[in-house]
């Protein structure tokens, strides 16, 4: 094998680890303060999925800034999983 086909094959190793590597946290945005389910009934409000916390929350941060509205508000939860239309997290945090 040369040293160029190494080189390739180590650099594609690489992209195909990341690329498979799962997002830990999920952004729940409720764009109304007087809209908020419980975490359970949230499945429609997601609004991406993050690596890390802070991501997360700047994402949360930046749509309420987006949206004009003070009453905008998210959570983060950690590791969660959808069932149909319900919605599973092992943590939830709360806006900053």
């Amino acid at each position: 094998m040369s040293f160029r086909s190494l080189c390739l094959f180590g650099v594609a190793s690489i992209g195909l680890v990341a690329c498979t590597q799962s997002p830990e946290w999920t952004l729940l945005y409720y764009p109304d303060s007087q809209t908020q389910p419980s975490v359970e009934q949230s499945a429609s409000f997601i609004s991406g999925y993050y690596a890390t916390i802070e991501q997360c929350h700047s994402k949360g941060l930046g749509l309420i800034r987006l949206g004009g509205d003070v009453g905008g508000h998210y959570v983060c939860g950690y590791q969660c999983e959808a069932d149909g239309q319900s919605l599973s997290c092992q943590n939830v945090i709360s806006s900053k």
